[in-house]
C-alpha cells in the first residue's frame, strides 16, 4: 500500500513537469526557393531544404541578371500565391510560413508565364438591376473534378467585384497523361437584396488552357488575356450574367506595389 501511495505521489508530481517540458518541444519547418524562369534571367537563394527551428529568421532574396529586359515581379509561394513584391523577403520559420517560395522574373514574351490571375470580375442582370453581395470563383483541374479550390472570394458592389490580383492559376502542373494544364471554373454568387440572400452556384462552359484550344477550351490572347462567361436564371426570371478576365501576370500589373525600385 505504501508503495502503491509513493508511486502515486510520483506520478502527481512528475505529470506537470512534463506536461510543461513537452510544451517546449522545438518545431521545425522547411522554407525553400526556386526560380520559375531560366537561370539566365534571375535567381533565387535563401531557402534551404534542411528543416529549421521555429522562429529562425531568413531572407529570401532575388537576383535579376538582366534587369532591363527580365525584372523581378514578385515572390509566389506555393505556387498559387503572391507574398512579397520586394527582392529580399525576410520571415521567419513557421507552420504559417512553410512551404515553397518562387522568385518570378518576366520572360520577354508574356505567353511564355506560367502564372494568371484573375483582373476584373462582372455581374449583370438583364433587367438592369444594379447586383450586390459576395462571389466566389472557383477552379478545378479536369483530372480532378471533384475537388475546387478559391481562386477569388469578393464582395459584389454595383455588378463589379474587385480583386487584389494575388491569388494565381499556375500551368505547370501537365500530368502525365497530357502536356498542358486544363481548368474548369464555377462560381457561387450570393446576392443581396433587402433583408434576403439568394445563392447561385453556376459553372463556365469553357475550360482554360495555356496553348492551343480545341473544342469548349479557350486559350489566352495575344495580349495574354482571356474572358470567361457563365449565365445563371434568378428567381424572378431574369439573366444573370458573370464574366471573368483572367491575364497573364506581368510587372506592369503590380507597378504601385514594386516598392523596391
Amino acid at each position: 500500500m505504501k508503495k502503491s501511495l509513493k508511486v502515486l505521489l510520483s506520478a502527481l508530481f512528475l505529470a506537470p513537469m512534463i506536461f510543461l517540458a513537452s510544451c517546449g518541444i522545438t518545431q521545425y519547418y522547411t522554407i525553400t526557393t526556386i526560380s520559375s524562369s531560366e537561370s539566365s534571367i534571375g535567381q533565387a537563394s535563401g531557402g534551404s531544404d534542411v528543416a529549421k527551428a521555429q522562429g529562425t529568421a531568413v531572407t529570401l532574396t532575388a537576383t535579376e541578371l538582366k534587369p532591363n529586359t527580365n525584372p523581378f515581379i514578385c515572390w509566389i509561394k506555393n505556387n498559387n500565391k503572391i507574398v512579397s513584391f520586394d527582392k529580399q523577403y525576410a520571415l521567419t520559420y513557421s507552420a504559417e510560413t512553410e512551404g515553397n517560395y518562387t522568385a518570378l522574373f518576366e520572360k520577354t514574351e508574356l505567353s511564355s508565364m506560367r502564372y494568371a490571375t484573375i483582373t476584373d470580375i462582372t455581374v449583370t442582370d438583364q433587367s438592369g438591376t444594379n447586383l450586390n453581395g459576395n462571389i466566389q470563383i472557383q477552379y478545378s483541374y479536369t483530372t480532378s473534378s471533384s475537388v475546387w479550390h478559391t481562386l477569388e472570394n469578393t464582395a459584389v458592389e454595383n455588378g463589379i467585384a474587385t480583386t487584389d490580383k494575388t491569388n494565381l492559376l499556375y500551368f505547370g502542373r501537365a500530368s502525365a497523361q497530357t502536356s498542358q494544364s486544363v481548368f474548369m471554373f464555377r462560381a457561387v454568387l450570393e446576392q443581396v437584396s433587402g433583408e434576403a440572400t439568394t445563392t447561385y452556384t453556376v459553372s463556365f462552359n469553357d475550360r482554360l488552357i495555356d496553348s492551343t484550344a480545341n473544342q469548349n477550351q479557350v486559350t489566352f490572347d495575344g495580349n495574354g488575356q482571356v474572358t470567361l462567361t457563365a449565365t445563371v436564371n434568378n428567381s424572378q426570371g431574369s439573366v444573370i450574367t458573370i464574366s471573368i478576365t483572367l491575364s497573364k501576370i506581368n510587372q506592369a500589373m503590380y507597378q504601385a506595389e514594386q516598392t523596391n525600385e
